[in-house]
């Protein structure tokens, strides 16, 4: 065999590696993407439901706000109660045209990721909290709506009120916190793979999911637990 045809054969068999190694590549690069896209529909829905959250909340400190209207000490805690309501929605706002704003796939899948991470450990942690206050705040409001006694609301028990409380934001708060770490973990699964170029990480994230979500499913169960036994003792 000539040396021409060995130099041929040589360099085509580097080129057939090298394009090999580009697909898998891409591959990967699709691959990730797709999941990274995935997780975001999740933050959209959850930002734009409590966003309708907030309204909700409003329209019902208003309703409160009119049908308390002679109860000086009920007027003080809603008028906070609106006002936080109000800056939440504008704060929530923010953050969902943050987020849109990050999500440009004309960048590296990389520096998406990147991003990512810094809005799940900055701003979507602080709207973590502030929703999860939210909701208690209208859980609070249907019950001071409900329970409405021309203009007079009152509570039996204090204590059993703030531990029920307190149980449900622990519930609310916990679950939005577990998805979130969830996710921070994934992106930080796909950015590894993505610099390793291979999927071990990925692959190993979606083995632990499975046991991670039995996990929140029996932590759930268990706060949810103590939250009805919190109730039934009220009622007593």
């Amino acid at each position: 065999m000539k040396k021409d045809e060995l130099i041929h054969m040589w360099q085509e068999g580097n080129d057939r590696m090298f394009m090999d190694e580009l697909t898998d590549k891409d591959m990967i690069t699709k691959y990730l993407s797709e999941k990274t896209l995935k997780g975001n529909r999740n933050i959209n829905f959850n930002l734009i439901f409590y966003g309708a959250l907030q309204l909700a909340n409003i329209i019902l400190l208003s309703m409160n706000l009119a049908g308390y209207m002679n109860n000086s000490a009920i007027m003080w805690i809603l008028i906070p109660q609106l006002i936080f309501t109000i800056g939440t929605l504008v704060f929530g706002i923010d953050v969902f045209y943050k987020f849109r704003e990050i999500n440009n796939y004309s960048d590296s899948l990389q520096n998406l990721i990147q991003k990512q991470l810094w809005f799940y450990r900055k701003p979507y942690e602080l709207w973590l909290i502030l929703a999860s206050i939210s909701a208690i705040i209208l859980i609070s409001n249907l019950n001071l709506y409900v329970d409405n006694d021309k203009g007079s609301y009152v509570i039996n028990n204090i204590t059993m009120f703030v531990v029920v409380t307190l149980m449900a934001f622990l519930i609310i708060y916990g679950t939005q916190k577990a998805r979130s770490l969830l996710g921070l973990r994934k992106l930080k699964a796909y950015l590894s793979d993505l610099q390793q170029g291979v999927l071990d990480s990925s692959e190993g994230m979606e083995r632990f999911k499975k046991r991670y979500l039995w996990l929140w499913v029996a932590v759930f169960l268990l706060l949810t637990a103590f939250l009805i036994f919190g109730i039934l003792a009220a009622l007593k």
